[in-house]
């Protein structure tokens, strides 16, 4: 039986984080982390300690990384979907692991 993750829905995880007021932001950067191979306790605690400068550098790597996974290159401009890049990272995380659904 597979594990439903509420991630593979998009518009579930936005309502998530904005429920939560940003803590599952959290939970879904320890999901994400393990993915691309970081450690996900210290980008947690980084995040939270440098009070999201960290967290927006992750948002700028993960977004590049899923962008190459997927055989694309990120343009110039995506820094503008900063702030929706978790958004962004997960649809391409769909995209390339999810994508038999």
């Amino acid at each position: 039986m597979e594990e439903y993750i509420p991630e593979n829905n998009l518009v579930v995880l936005f309502f998530l984080f904005i429920l939560t007021g940003g803590l599952y932001y959290f939970w879904w950067l320890a999901r994400v982390s393990k993915i691309f191979g970081d450690d996900p306790i210290i980008n947690i605690l980084l995040s939270i300690f440098s009070a999201t400068i960290w967290s927006q550098y992750l948002n700028l790597k993960y977004l590049q990384k899923s962008e190459n996974m997927n055989g694309r290159d990120i343009k110039w401009f995506m820094i503008i979907f900063l702030p929706i890049s978790p958004i962004i990272i997960q649809h391409n995380i769909n995209e390339k692991l999810f994508s038999g659904r």
